[in-house]
């Protein structure tokens, strides 16, 4: 083995790259993986549902607020979403989350925000499927995950193959933008997919 005076200075670059590409997909496995732990048939929101919105997507949407978020980044607008404790929030029944989004008129899509909707992917592709299929709306989710390293095998990347768009990225302070449609930092990309995989970007 050469040793390390020897070795290619454009070999060692590489190398560190994938070992923090590596270090960097563990850790963001960290932020959606274990899944919150909330009962079968439930979901655990932050606070009410709304609508009428024209800040988190096209048109007038309906938002679902959800609990807990492993990303903590420094300035975020809701931190009281963060804990996972679960006296925090509401744990509510699917069924009932349903039954509220069909007596909603004249929305175009629902949004997911939170909090981090990817710790939440079970629930979530229930009511993106639903909101599909039985209201014909288009589906946006945040999250402060990269799309580039969300896992692949497993039920956070069925979940984002039911989106019609997703923010990515977490919150940066340094690279606050207000003038940005539907984000908070210029790291955030607008990712529009079809069966998950971006076929435009903004």
């Amino acid at each position: 083995m050469p040793a390390k005076e020897d070795l290619d200075p454009k070999t060692v670059s590489r190398t560190r790259k994938v070992a923090d590409g590596e270090r960097t997909g563990e850790l963001q496995t960290r932020l959606c993986r274990p899944q919150l732990d909330v009962p079968d048939g439930h979901i655990r929101l932050s606070g009410d549902l709304e609508h009428d919105s024209i800040v988190n997507g096209p048109g007038l949407r309906a938002v679902l607020w959800t609990q807990g978020c492993r990303q903590h980044c420094p300035g975020c607008q809701n931190p009281e979403t963060w804990t996972e404790d679960p006296t925090v929030g509401a744990t509510v029944p699917i069924e009932k989350v349903k039954e509220e989004l069909r007596k909603l008129k004249g929305q175009s899509g629902i949004t997911f925000c939170g909090g981090e909707p990817m710790l939440q992917c079970k629930a979530l592709l229930e009511i993106a499927r639903f909101c599909h299929q039985e209201l014909g709306w288009n589906v946006w989710s945040f999250t402060g995950l990269v799309y580039e390293r969300i896992p692949r095998d497993g039920i956070e990347w069925e979940f984002i193959k039911e989106l019609d768009a997703l923010i990515d990225g977490p919150f940066i302070m340094s690279q606050r933008d207000l003038t940005m449609k539907f984000r908070g930092s210029r790291n955030q990309r607008i990712l529009h997919l079809k069966d998950g995989e971006i076929v435009s970007e903004e």
